[in-house]
């Protein structure tokens, strides 16, 4: 099966959310995954979530769990896990963001029905699955690893601050406003958010850090799926956007996680190539456009 490898120029940068919304503006199929240039889909990825549409004919978005390493991506370091059923991650939101944003498959059409991904610093993808609920989107996870995300040891010193912090705050208001959340519940959230956002001193906030984080037991891995493909499954895109400071190597590794190594591929990739970029990277968007129509 060929492959259509549709690539956008952006002339200036615009930033990751508004190189992603165009990425899925430009996709053509009604099934649309995202991916981003530095991490790597694990090779049954797309036949889990795809398997989950299957069975639930009337399910809107699927994710599922990402494990997380740093440096060589046999260095897991922890995972983070969701929910499964559509009621037990609409409760979640409550607490949490209850979707790993970079292990989504949606329906286009859901997605453009709730108005697509809006601005909101590191909140995008919450507002945009609360939206979605509010728009009555049948929501659903994998309960397997299915995509490593590259991360670093200081990840957690990155989401603190007031600025991040009045952000979740703002966040958190909108829920109580559309009666997500009720008024304690509110509270709550805010002063835990305050206290490891604001409060805690990086070293200390990257130990709570870790305590959110499942251990990684590679001897009681489940999500190995040798099966052979035995159905026809429908058309799907991946939405995808790089930008001149990626790193070669890494967008190397997640072009090749989603286009040579899986068990069902996609029929189409939308690359947004948001700003200028180096040759090395323009290079790399050449082989894989000259490998994807050989791939069977």
């Amino acid at each position: 099966m060929s492959i259509t490898f549709k690539v956008i120029y952006l002339e200036t940068n615009q930033g990751h959310g508004n190189a992603r919304r165009i990425s899925l503006e430009n996709a053509t199929n009604e099934l649309v995954a995202l991916m981003d240039a530095d991490d790597i889909s694990y090779p049954y990825r797309f036949q889990k979530q795809l398997d989950l549409f299957l069975s639930i004919p009337n399910l809107d978005i699927c994710g599922g769990n990402i494990t997380e390493f740093v440096g060589d991506e046999a260095n897991i370091i922890g995972r983070r896990t969701i929910k499964e059923t559509d009621a037990e991650i609409k409760r979640d939101l409550k607490k949490r963001c209850p979707m790993n944003q970079v292990t989504v498959m949606f329906k286009k059409q859901a997605y453009l029905k709730a108005g697509g991904y809006i601005d909101w610093y590191c909140e995008e993808d919450y507002y945009l699955w609360t939206r979605m609920i509010e728009n009555g989107s049948v929501f659903g996870n994998v309960l397997d690893n299915i995509v490593n995300v590259r991360t670093g040891l200081d990840m957690s010193s990155r989401r603190g601050g007031w600025k991040y912090f009045k952000s979740e705050r703002r966040m958190q208001r909108y829920l109580l406003k559309k009666k997500f959340i009720s008024f304690p519940r509110y509270i709550f959230n805010v002063l835990l958010r305050f206290g490891g956002e604001v409060l805690l001193p990086n070293s200390l906030r990257n130990r709570a850090f870790k305590v959110t984080r499942e251990k990684y037991h590679p001897n009681s891995e489940q999500d190995i799926n040798n099966d052979l493909v035995k159905q026809e499954y429908p058309h799907f895109s991946v939405a995808m956007c790089v930008y001149g400071g990626d790193n070669l190597e890494w967008f190397d590794r997640a072009l090749n996680s989603v286009l040579v190594e899986q068990t069902v591929k996609p029929n189409e990739l939308v690359l947004v190539v948001d700003g200028p970029i180096p040759d090395d990277i323009r290079n790399i968007i050449q082989q894989f456009k000259k490998i994807v129509g050989q791939i069977a």
